[in-house]
């Protein structure tokens, strides 16, 4: 803890500051790792526990925002994975300053902590890292292989030839390559080519399609 009065750092269990003799504020202690899980359950809200409602609720609308957003554009989705991941820094910050810790910073702190409480540490962030990152990689991922306007197609129940009305497997319904090679693809092998569609063959590829 630090004196409120001088700065002074005291020890945890101080009732006066042994430099200038200040009366030391008993303090409700915040727990960190309450504080992560609100964080991991709802943004913003291990900050909110510690104290810090604004940044909390600043936290969990511009998180909001992005996911809004990204019903329209899939990167603002990885903006809000970062927010989230970026919240557990600031709840880890908000926590420590509740409880009396003045200018907390996370990697010269880390130096002073005992080895199960680095294990700790350590393990937390690789955690919120591999969620973090395996999220991103999924968003960009479904990013690649959604269908563009240049590949959508109708399809004919008696040929592979692309048509631009009628009846087709599909009741004349606008279907692309990669949805009928999702949803059918023993359909679109019918009618379709190797080599036509690259990244649809690779993806057939790894189902165990020839």
């Amino acid at each position: 803890m630090f004196c409120d009065n001088c700065g002074t750092e005291l020890a945890d269990d101080a009732t006066f500051c042994s430099s200038c003799g200040n009366q030391v504020k008993l303090r409700d202690n915040k727990n960190i790792y309450i504080a992560l899980i609100l964080t991991f359950l709802l943004t913003g809200l291990g900050s909110i526990y510690a104290g810090n409602t604004i940044k909390g609720l600043v936290l969990l609308i511009v998180r909001i925002v992005c996911v809004i957003f990204g019903i329209f554009l899939s990167i603002f989705l990885v903006f809000s994975l970062l927010v989230w991941a970026y919240s557990f820094y600031e709840a880890y910050r908000d926590v420590q300053i509740a409880n009396g810790h003045q200018n907390p910073k996370l990697i010269r702190d880390f130096k002073s902590w005992n080895r199960n409480n680095k294990i700790i540490a350590v393990l937390i962030i690789c955690i919120i890292s591999i969620l973090t990152v395996a999220a991103c990689i999924s968003i960009i991922t479904a990013d690649t292989y959604s269908p563009s306007h240049s590949e959508t197609h109708y399809y004919s129940s008696g040929s592979g030839s692309s048509i631009g009305s009628g009846s087709s497997h599909y009741g004349g319904v606008d279907t692309s390559p990669n949805s009928i090679a999702r949803n059918d693809p023993d359909w679109y092998y019918d009618h379709y080519e190797y080599g036509d569609n690259p990244d649809i063959d690779d993806y057939l590829e790894s189902q165990g399609y020839d």
